[in-house]
């Protein structure tokens, strides 16, 4: 995992796989971030992240609950198209934007 923080936007780009195990120590690492830097803009980068179960949902809406809760927005960036599935069925796409790399090349 990498992060970065510019200007009220906080980055964190996942590489591991969003399983159980994993999920358990990212929740604690991404809590701290987000209440260090309180951003306005919270970004999870999928690119690199190959599997994701229900404990991957769990992390994703449990930080949204969170960033909302600040009154700030989340992004995720690049999920693959089965994570992306598995987003849209169970709802999440509904409350968090979702967009690729292309988007934000446009820009």
């Amino acid at each position: 995992m990498k992060y970065s923080y510019e200007d009220g936007s906080l980055s964190i780009n996942l590489e591991e796989e969003l399983d159980m195990k994993s999920c358990k120590v990212l929740r604690t690492i991404i809590d701290g971030y987000i209440m260090k830097y309180q951003p306005k803009k919270f970004i999870i980068d999928l690119s690199n992240v190959r599997f994701m179960d229900s404990s991957g949902i769990g992390l994703i809406v449990g930080r949204y609950n969170l960033i909302k809760f600040m009154d700030s927005k989340m992004v995720i960036l690049n999920p693959t198209n089965s994570i992306k599935r598995v987003l849209e069925l169970s709802n999440i796409a509904n409350n968090i934007e979702m967009r690729s790399v292309e988007y934000e090349e446009k820009k």
